[in-house]
C-alpha cells in the first residue's frame, strides 16, 4: 500500500491550501519509507480552472496511490479528489503515528466493497447473429473462473427464459438435474462425440 502526505519542511501534515510537499510513503517489511516527494502549491489564482490543473498534475505523479493524507481540506478540492478516486484522510502532526490506523481502516473498507459486489452470473455465449438461436455455454471454464457458481445457477434461468433453438453445454459430467429439469421444460437433449474427453450436450425444444 502506498500512502501520500501534504507535509511542511519538518514532514508534519499541512494543509493542502499551503505550499510544501507530497510525499509518496510505500510500507516494506513493517516499515513506511518515502519513496518519492514533489513540490505541491495549489494555484487559487486562477479559479476552478488552476485549482484543477494543479490537481490533475498532482494525480499524475500519485500514479496508482489512491490515499492522501492532508492536515485540512475541503469545498472544491475535496469534491474533485474523491470524484478522482482518492480517498482523503484529515490528520494533524506526524503522518507516522496514523500509517497503521490508516492502512487497517482502508482494508476494512476494501473488503466491504467486495462484499457489496453482486457476482455477475455466467450465461450462454451466442453463436453468431442471436436471431439463429444458437447458443453455447463451457461449465468447464464457468466453473473454473467461478466456483461460487452451480450448473444450475448458471443455465436454469437461461432454460427457463430464454427462446432458443440450440445450446451446446460443454462440461465434465452431466448434471444430475438436467434431464428432469429438461423434460419438466419440455426440452431435450443429445450427447456429440467429442476428443476432448468432455461431455457435449446438445439441448434443443421437443417439437
Amino acid at each position: 500500500m502506498i500512502i501520500a502526505v501534504m507535509t511542511d519542511k519538518d514532514g508534519n501534515t499541512l494543509s493542502f491550501y499551503e505550499s510544501g510537499f507530497v510525499k509518496l510513503f510505500s510500507n516494506e517489511k513493517g516499515t513506511w519509507n518515502c519513496i518519492e516527494e514533489f513540490r505541491f502549491e495549489l494555484n487559487e489564482e486562477k479559479g476552478l480552472a488552476g485549482i484543477q490543473s494543479c490537481i490533475q498534475s498532482m494525480l499524475s505523479r500519485l500514479d496508482e496511490c489512491r490515499i492522501l493524507m492532508v492536515k485540512f481540506i475541503k469545498g472544491v478540492p475535496l469534491s474533485i479528489l474523491k470524484e478522482s478516486g482518492i480517498s482523503v484522510w484529515k490528520v494533524d502532526g506526524s503522518p507516522m503515528a496514523f500509517f497503521e490506523h490508516i492502512r487497517e481502516e482502508e482494508e476494512k473498507i476494501r473488503l466491504e466493497h467486495q462484499k457489496s459486489i453482486k457476482p455477475v452470473l455466467p450465461e450462454p455465449l451466442p453463436v453468431g447473429d442471436t436471431k439463429h438461436g444458437i447458443y453455447t455455454i463451457d461449465l468447464v471454464h464457468v466453473q473454473a473462473k467461478a466456483a461460487g457458481f452451480n450448473s444450475k445457477d448458471v443455465l436454469l434461468p437461461f432454460l427457463q427464459k430464454q427462446v432458443f433453438q440450440k445450446l451446446e453445454v460443454v462440461c465434465e459430467h452431466l448434471p444430475k438435474w438436467f434431464e428432469k429439469e429438461l423434460e419438466s421444460l419440455k426440452l431435450q437433449f443429445r450427447i456429440e462425440e467429442s476428443k476432448d474427453d468432455l461431455f457435449h450436450a446438445i439441448v434443443s425444444p421437443i417439437e
